[in-house]
């Protein structure tokens, strides 16, 4: 029996995500009104008019690059996961064979990552929702951690591909 599961979670924005944010609109806004202001009154008007509209155009290309989203794929054993920028563009990060996974368990800050080990965050980033990392081998990255925000039902559904050796610390 084949077994399919996808969802999405969008990832909250940090502090210092919210601020840049907010940079890029001052900074945009400010390089327009400094293009026309310095081509006003003269023949070259309209480049300035052309100059302020690319600016804003660029910073709201900027801004849009923070609206994430990440969405978990479960088919059959395989893991995938993708990040979603601005719901328009996609990009797979990664695929975990879950027959490969050697640890799972809730994330916290006391879970280490070793120097060898590559880190994969695809978490929600939102203190509401609980995290969970998954230890495993990929072919690609090596020995990785993967840390992601699950759904109760995509959790469980990845648990019965795990081998038995796994040590679980849900």
């Amino acid at each position: 029996m084949d077994t399919f599961k996808e969802y999405i979670v969008k990832k909250e924005l940090t502090q210092s995500e919210k601020i840049s944010r907010i940079c890029i609109i001052v900074a945009s806004i400010a390089l327009a009104f400094f293009f026309i202001a310095i081509t006003l009154g003269t023949v070259l008007m309209m480049f300035g008019i052309i100059f302020a509209g690319l600016s804003v155009y660029f910073g709201w290309q900027i801004i849009t690059r923070f609206f994430v989203e990440y969405e978990y794929i479960v088919t059959n054993s395989d893991l995938d996961i993708d990040k979603i920028t601005n719901q328009s563009k996609r990009k797979r990060l990664c695929t975990v064979d879950l027959h490969k996974v050697s640890e799972c368990g809730k994330y916290s800050g006391n879970v280490t990552v070793s120097e060898d080990e590559t880190l994969i965050q695809a978490s929600a980033n939102n203190p509401e929702l609980d995290d969970y990392y998954l230890r495993f081998t990929h072919k690609t990255f090596g020995n990785a951690v993967l840390v992601f925000t699950p759904s109760i039902e995509v959790l469980e559904l990845i648990q019965q591909f795990f081998p038995r050796t796994v040590k679980k610390l849900i």
